[in-house]
């Protein structure tokens, strides 16, 4: 699929440019801490480890529900009863040029419906951006 994982990398922040387009991500690499009480290690950021990747899209995969701080955040997202976003079968949200699919739309599910609609939501932001940059 292309895709390319970095371990042990936590993205800090969005970078748009003057007309709101994406056009990167800064990121910092972390390294895991001294195990605490029960034995896990947990990451710590490596100073001056900043690093920006070049990109025009950004897909969030932040877990098996949606982080209530998008509703309360993005105005014009609107969720169901059970917190998850609500979402067409593209994948557009109530808000537009804002996607999602997976476990943020339908709550805890398997990674073959997510993946799938990953896929949906990746042709229709494609169509999406196509559109408005004509």
């Amino acid at each position: 699929e292309g895709i390319e994982f970095r371990m042990l990398t936590n993205p800090t922040s969005i970078i748009g440019d003057e007309k709101g387009w994406v056009v990167g991500i800064s990121c910092v690499e972390m390294e895991l801490g001294e195990p605490d009480e029960s034995g896990r290690r947990s990451p710590i950021e490596k100073a001056g480890s900043d690093f920006e990747i070049p990109c025009d899209v950004v897909i969030m995969a932040l877990g098996t529900s949606p982080n209530p701080l998008l509703k309360m955040t993005t105005e014009g997202l609107e969720t169901n009863r059970k917190g998850c976003l609500v979402a067409d079968e593209k994948g557009a949200t109530t808000r537009e040029g804002i996607f999602a699919g997976g476990d943020a739309v339908t709550g805890a599910a398997t990674v073959i419906l997510a993946m799938g609609a990953g896929r949906k939501a990746a042709k229709a932001i494609d169509e999406y951006i196509r559109e408005k940059k004509h």
